[in-house]
């Protein structure tokens, strides 16, 4: 088996079986009933006692009128206080705090429209991640020149993890600041742009970041070790220059300044093929993790050891992570039902990278070494769903199977137009980076998109691979001169995708008319279905 297909398959193993907390889901009312805009998040980072404390200040929008919310953390750590901060003034704030949900009551009402600000200040030993990035929680780590090397990982268990926040896909905040007191022998990377390193004359610094873009709650991150800086002069296609940096650690640095240089290219491909990098207002970076790799918005995790696929040219861990800017992080999941977007679509990317830049065998060669389907649950069921429950490898494999064979129905021409306005609904949206970029989407936006570029109906491919679990079945038997073929589907849904078929050295397009189609072929040729292997299904010979 292939080395980055095990990899993969483990990771599903490690989510779905040590996920211990749980993110999305159905909203409580209470959660529902507001709308974060922004959080001001300031934490000490103690490496010696791996502890964490400071204070989380959220600024809301009353959806409904509200004299109580439900914000979540995990029970392990202590709450100091809640405040109502209202101007100049703070108000302390009755709360409980129980099963990892901080139940908040308000003195008095807010109107719907009405802005609040919350001030929670809490401590605590955060819980260890046992086989990060799936599995939640703080990452205590040592580099080899004996420094402290520590980030946190949560896509699964949600921000919760570490900080207090309204843990559900639904809900990103417009902007972030950020404020991590650290050992001043270390560099302390953040989530969006930086603003400042402050000395605090008792060997500790304070590193400042600000995310000036929406972002989802587990892409708010922090790095903090011995790095040192590789730093690139890229120019995106729009112009513009922004930052663009690689924090590797000392013993690597060497190797990773000689591998780097290829991620300026995946950066070029990927904007001529979906449009410009969505936070050129803040950076760029790639940031040497001690994990395998997370899309953290803005600082990519990355720890596959500065080196390329053992079978194909070039480093697909850093371009997975790298489409998410994308696909997750531009373009997000309003709920977890939809994980499909950010994993099918980022996992399509790297096959058309490698299309892009070595030729269409390279780009079939990799998806066949992806072509590992389990088809026990859809790919985009319906419904509200937590993390654990949307999670599975169908997600990534299946569903860039997907988008490949939904290519081959529409044609490149139609497909890649479709392709980039899922990223950019727009041409203008292209040249937006302050924050309106960043949208939501779901299935059914996407099918309509798709719909209304390419003119034709596309409802039933949706419902066959993305709504259903089980594959469309070909079925095929030749009697005499003609050949006939039809599709077998799950709860006998409509599916008229066409077939091609290569008779001798010509290849036909076969329409499927009612699911079923008929071709007749010279006497004793030779006939192959699919040659290319453009569809996704299961074949079954008559």
């Amino acid at each position: 088996m292939k080395k980055f297909l095990v990899l993969f398959v483990f990771a599903a193993a490690i989510f779905s079986q040590t996920t211990k907390q749980d993110s999305g889901g159905i909203l409580s009312p209470f959660q529902s009933c507001y709308d974060v805009k922004f959080y001001d998040i300031s934490l000490i980072i103690n490496t010696v006692e791996k502890s964490i404390n400071g204070n989380v200040l959220m600024r809301a929008e009353a959806i409904n009128d509200i004299t109580k919310i439900l914000v979540d953390l995990d029970q392990i750590y202590k709450i100091e206080s809640v405040e109502l901060m209202e101007e100049k003034n703070s108000t302390p704030l009755k709360f409980t705090h129980s099963d990892g949900k901080i139940w908040i009551d308000f003195p008095h009402t807010f109107k719907h429209g009405k802005i609040f600000q919350t001030k929670i200040t809490y401590s605590g030993i955060p819980t260890v991640a046992k086989r990060p990035p799936w599995d939640e929680g703080f990452v205590w780590s040592k580099s080899k020149d004996g420094k402290d090397w520590v980030t946190v990982t949560c896509q699964g268990g949600g921000a919760d993890v570490w900080w207090p926040c309204k843990d559900h896909p639904s809900d990103r905040a417009d902007s972030v600041l950020l404020h991590f007191t650290v050992p001043d022998e270390l560099i302390c990377v953040g989530s969006g742009k930086f603003k400042s390193a402050i000395n605090n004359n008792n060997k500790t610094k304070t590193w400042n970041w600000f995310v000036s873009t929406p972002i989802n709650n587990y892409c708010v991150m922090f790095y903090l070790g011995n790095y040192k800086q590789i730093d690139y002069d890229y120019t995106s296609i729009t112009g513009e220059k922004f930052p663009f940096t690689v924090y590797v650690l000392p013993e690597n640095f060497e190797r990773a300044k000689e591998h780097s240089p290829q991620f300026l290219q995946q950066m070029k491909v990927q904007e001529e093929l979906i449009g410009p990098y969505p936070f050129r207002a803040d950076k760029y970076s790639v940031v040497e993790a001690p994990h395998l790799g997370m899309e953290h918005q803005t600082a990519i995790g990355y720890g596959y050891g500065w080196k390329n696929h053992q079978q194909f040219q070039f480093d697909w861990l850093h371009h997975h992570e790298f489409s998410h800017e994308w696909w997750a992080n531009l373009v997000a999941c309003k709920d977890w039902s939809e994980f499909w977007i950010a994993e099918g679509l980022g996992t399509y990317m790297q096959p058309l990278y490698l299309e892009k830049v070595f030729g269409k065998d390279e780009y079939n060669r990799y998806l066949k070494s992806i072509k590992r389907f389990s088809n026990k649950v859809p790919v985009a069921p319906r419904g509200e769903k937590s993390s654990s429950e949307s999670y599975n490898m169908d997600i990534y494999y299946k569903g860039a199977w997907i988008v490949h064979t939904l290519r081959y129905y529409l044609g490149d021409e139609i497909f890649f137009k479709i392709l980039r306005r899922w990223a950019y609904p727009t041409k203008e949206m292209e040249s937006i980076k302050d924050g309106r970029q960043c949208r939501f989407a779901t299935t059914d936006e996407l099918l309509k998109m798709a719909e209304n570029i390419s003119g034709k109906k596309l409802d039933w491919f949706w419902e066959v691979y993305l709504r259903h679990a089980s594959l469309p079945k070909l079925h095929y038997k030749q009697d005499n001169n003609k050949l006939t073929l039809w599709w077998e589907t799950e709860n006998n849904l409509q599916f008229n995708l066409p077939v091609e078929i290569k008779i001798n050295d010509k290849i036909v397009r076969l329409e499927m008319n009612s699911n079923r189609g008929e071709i007749f072929t010279p006497q004793n040729s030779d006939f192959i279905i699919d040659p290319n292997e453009w569809i996704l299904k299961d074949s079954v010979k008559e």
